[in-house]
Formats: C-alpha cells, structure tokens, sequence
C-alpha cells in the first residue's frame, strides 16, 4: 500500500464515511507510517453492529474523542466494541454549526466569514496544544493501539490531528496536505446531502427558489481547503520557528521523544 491508495486507506463504514487508516505515508527518512495501528475518524455515535464488529476485527482499544462536551451529547457517545475506552479531549472551537446557527437559521450566509476554518485553525494551535500533546502521548503508547482519533466530521479538528501526528512521525507536508484533503473524496456524498437541505431551507425561510440562494461562504464549512492546514502550519512557524520547534517547545517533544515514537511507528 502507498500514500496514493485512498481506497485501500479507507475502512469503510455504514455509520462513518471517514474512517481511514494513517499507515503507508512514507516519512523522510524513507520508512514508513505502520498500517492497522493509528486511524482518523469522524463521528462514531451511529456506527451500527456490524460496523462495531469491523472495528473490533481491527483491534480497536482506543478512541480519542474531539468533540465538545454539548456535540457528545446531542449526538450520543462513540459506539464501539466491548473494552475499548475513550479518551475524551474535548475541543469547543470546532463546533462550526453551533457557532453559526442564527446565520443558518436565517439563511442569509453573507456573514459566515468564508475563510472562517483558517482561523480555526490558527486558534487550535494556539488554545489546544495540550490536548494534541496528549494526544501523541496515547498514540505512542503500543497499550493503546491500535487507537482512532476522531472529531464529528473527521475534517477539521481531526485533520489537525494528522498533520500533527504525521509531521512527528516526520512525514513530509505534502503527504499531509494530501492526507488533509482526502475528507472532501470520502465526505463528498455526506456534505452535498447537507448543504443541499441547508440550500432548501434558506429557500424557504426567504420565499425565494433555491438557486438564488448563495452558499458560497458556507460551502467551506464542510469541504476543506489546502489553505485551511496551511495556516496551522504556519501558526506553528510563527510561534516557534519550525514545525518541529513546535511540537518540542509547545507540546513537549523533544529530538529524542520523536526518535521514540517514530521506531514505534514507522517501519
């Protein structure tokens, strides 16, 4: 398997469209990430049996939980098989609909700032660094594996959980780009079914044909932008020089602490 195999990345799902393994990306010293062991996720409240059978047949122990404490419960905890925990490290700035519920509600978007996950982004390095920094501690520990980290759409809080979980592994940044923007294949059915009925009820709420309504600003909630990872990268290298500066001085991995997770690891 290779870094360009999505299909082979991805474990599919009738509760989840983006669960996906992060094994196969090739780090710069020319290992690679191990399969079956760290995987990315969205939601896991609907999986049904079978898909918690899949993830026991996968030895799933861990599952590392974004979501804020008001997304838990309004759309009910992870669903997996019998003695797997969770880790719960919740991250409120990812709850995008909450934030813009009057907009969505009224159906005039023109407010929701289009670049509005960049932003995001920006302020998930700022604020949140402590929970990825335990978040690459349970994914060092071999106890917890195979673990999956997971917000509610897979995308956003998630996506910069891979980024950062690959760069320690020292994966190059166009491998994470790559890795970023494969939520937009797997997610695509899943988000055109919402903005669709997003698009119908603004119609409604302005007594006007769904084709006058402009989702323009919206459309970026739920399809991600190179863009989006980008300005966490550079967030990182802002506030510490390099990608690594910020994983040694925010999140307190060293040189050596790198070198442990990646014999873990890559292969």
């Amino acid at each position: 398997m290779t870094s360009e195999s999505p299909n082979q990345r991805h474990i599919t799902l009738t509760g989840q469209p983006n669960f996906r393994d992060l094994g196969g990306y090739r780090a710069a010293c020319g290992r690679r990430v191990k399969w079956g062991r760290i995987y990315r996720s969205g939601d896991l409240s609907k999986l049904g049996p079978e898909d918690v059978e899949l993830l026991k047949s996968i030895g799933i122990r861990t599952a590392v939980d974004f979501r804020s404490v008001s997304e838990v419960t309004l759309r009910g905890a992870d669903r997996l098989p019998a003695g797997a925990r969770v880790l719960a490290l919740p991250i409120d700035s990812g709850d995008l609909i909450s934030k813009h519920m009057p907009q969505v509600v009224d159906g005039d978007f023109s407010k929701v700032p289009s670049d509005f996950l960049r932003d995001v982004n920006r302020s998930l390095i700022s604020d949140w660094s402590h929970h990825f920094a335990s978040l690459l501690e349970a994914v060092a520990a071999s106890a917890m594996q195979p673990l999956v980290f997971h917000c509610t759409h897979g995308k956003d809080r998630a996506g910069l959980a891979a980024a950062i979980v690959l760069s320690a592994l020292g994966v190059p940044w166009n491998l994470v780009q790559e890795d970023y923007l494969l939520s937009n294949q797997l997610r695509k059915q899943a988000n055109e079914k919402a903005l669709d009925l997003i698009r119908q009820r603004a119609a409604r709420q302005r007594d006007v044909s769904t084709e006058e309504i402009d989702m323009s600003n919206i459309e970026p909630l739920f399809f991600v932008e190179v863009e989006n990872i980008d300005a966490a990268r550079d967030a990182m290298i802002s506030r510490h020089g390099s990608i690594d500066g910020f994983l040694w001085a925010e999140l307190g991995w060293d040189q050596e602490a790198l070198a442990a997770l990646r014999r873990e690891l890559l292969e």
